[in-house]
């Protein structure tokens, strides 16, 4: 499984709008891959979307990239949008795919650019702390841009609360289990924000 992660940035006072068009402009542009999630955010820079949609293999997100980029239309919100990004990510080895649910309504969202030729050491690093760090709190996916130059790597954590996600991290950081003991060495630049589910993403 693949995902294709989207930021939709958008001008000042389009907020309203967008988001009266976004639920069925969505459905109407994926074809071949399915919704997962639909946030806002928060906390970080401000109307911002963070979309994720579900994908079996490169070739299905590129069709409808390739769709998308013919119409000139980017899911429906183009003329309100001041930025765009959008990159393709392989989920690391040892996370399953992510199944819909109510894990939240808070996503924190956190991306990380990489140094060439970092990334499976990043992984491998993350990899032996990530079961214990699950049993704190959930990690809905870490996963590796395999089209963005640098590197990107994003990880997302659901929270009921922004007072669990303070009391999960201070417990892992007590633990010595976090930040992974190695796992920043190739890192290049970090990046949180939180969002919070819209009401008609899947992962609420």
């Amino acid at each position: 499984m693949l995902y294709d992660f989207t930021i939709l940035g958008l001008r000042p006072n389009q907020l309203g709008a967008v988001m009266k068009k976004l639920p069925s402009a969505l459905n109407e542009t994926i074809k071949e891959g399915a919704l997962l999630g639909c946030f806002s955010c928060e906390f970080g820079v401000l109307n911002r979307f963070a979309v994720l949609i579900a994908y079996r293999d490169e070739a299905a997100a590129q069709s409808d990239r390739a769709a998308m980029l013919k119409t000139g239309e980017i899911y429906g919100v183009a003329e309100h949008l001041g930025s765009f990004e959008r990159m393709i990510c392989k989920p690391f080895s040892y996370m399953p795919d992510i199944q819909a649910g109510p894990y939240g309504p808070y996503y924190e969202i956190r991306t990380y650019g990489v140094a060439p030729g970092g990334l499976q050491e990043t992984s491998d690093a993350w990899g032996k702390v990530v079961p214990r760090r699950q049993q704190i709190s959930k990690l809905l996916t870490v996963m590796g841009s395999i089209d963005a130059a640098p590197t990107k790597m994003i990880h997302i954590w659901p929270y009921r609360t922004v007072e669990e996600r303070m009391a999960a991290r201070a417990q892992a950081s007590r633990e010595g289990i976090w930040p992974p003991p190695g796992g920043s060495t190739h890192l290049i630049s970090m990046q949180s924000d939180l969002f919070v589910a819209t009401a008609f993403s899947p992962l609420s």
